[in-house]
């Protein structure tokens, strides 16, 4: 059952006009360190994604180790208790899996009030809030933190290892199987789920079989803004409670992965956004490389489930 809940009083995804009573500790601007300088909220750290993410066996945007966030972070001079705004471009739908990569992060360092600038900074020059060329800067501290994986879930928990015997030659060999009490969703647009596009780090093309598809883009939708231009905000949160509803198992755990682990991450961000309970989902970061990559694992291809 989706329960709704707001953290801190607020909601994850907040409007401009939400900042003066949001009142964050600090603003993080996860655009290109280009782009910051031209402008952006006044008092915003850059931290691009290459600055917390890195390559994993040739599959980008993976978590750095912790320790290396951990120092990361700690020049940011926030505490895991304070309220954190972060935002990057809404030009691109992709622009809101880095954002979505950063929330993670922050949710696995245990920052309790992470937020979200619904619209990015486009939708904050629109509303025709000021804008800062200045570098904005903290000081640092020393930040405490434990890993909080709670939210994640590795290939060796999602496969069982049966030994099988064959009845023609008496061979017993082992055979891998999915749980039966996982379902799993593929974040992915429809080309890479279907297996019509592939990525060079894919050994095979398709989706997990079973996996249901809810890309990610679908919970965005194009605006037009008061001065003319376009960008993409979040669907309404009832919106976006209403469709898990409809597509999440109640009886099952739910299973989310991409072609990284930034599509995973978008749905850690609207899960929270709705106060979906966390022990009824986990994050499959390693998610469809690392499954096409085993080739013990079926692949589904050209079939919508």
């Amino acid at each position: 059952m989706l329960t709704h809940l707001f953290l801190s009083g607020f909601p994850i995804f907040v409007s401009p006009d939400d900042f003066g009573r949001l009142k964050p500790r600090v603003v993080i601007d996860v655009r290109e360190p280009e782009e910051y300088a031209k402008g952006h909220v006044p008092g915003a750290v850059n931290l691009p994604v290459n600055s917390f993410l890195m390559a994993k066996d040739s599959v980008p945007f993976h978590m750095m180790r912790f320790d290396s966030l951990v120092d990361r972070f700690a020049s940011l001079g926030v505490k895991q208790g304070d309220r954190v705004l972060i935002y990057s471009s809404a030009s691109l739908p992709y622009h809101y899996l880095n954002v979505a990569a950063l929330y993670m992060v922050l949710k696995h360092l245990g920052f309790r009030n992470v937020h979200v600038l619904d619209g990015g900074f486009e939708a904050w020059v629109d509303a025709g809030k000021p804008t800062s060329d200045k570098k904005g800067l903290r000081p640092r501290i020393k930040l405490k933190a434990k890993p909080d994986s709670s939210f994640v879930i590795g290939l060796d928990s999602l496969i069982v290892k049966r030994e099988v015997v064959d009845t023609a030659t008496g061979r017993r060999e082992i055979k891998v199987v999915q749980r039966t009490d996982v379902r799993f969703y593929d974040l992915r647009v429809p080309g890479y789920y279907f297996g019509v596009l592939g990525l060079p780090f894919y050994r095979r093309r398709g989706h997990i079989p079973g996996a249901r598809n809810l890309p990610f883009t679908f919970f965005l939708q194009r605006k037009r803004g008061n001065r003319g231009g376009l960008f993409y905000v979040m669907r309404d949160t009832s919106e976006i409670r209403q469709i898990l509803k409809l597509n999440l198992d109640p009886l099952k755990l739910n299973v989310f992965y991409g072609n990284t682990p930034r599509e995973a991450a978008f749905a850690l961000m609207l899960l929270d956004a709705v106060g979906y309970p966390r022990e009824r989902f986990r994050l499959y970061l390693n998610g469809f490389p690392e499954w096409s990559d085993d080739t013990a694992l079926p692949v589904v291809r050209y079939i919508w489930e």
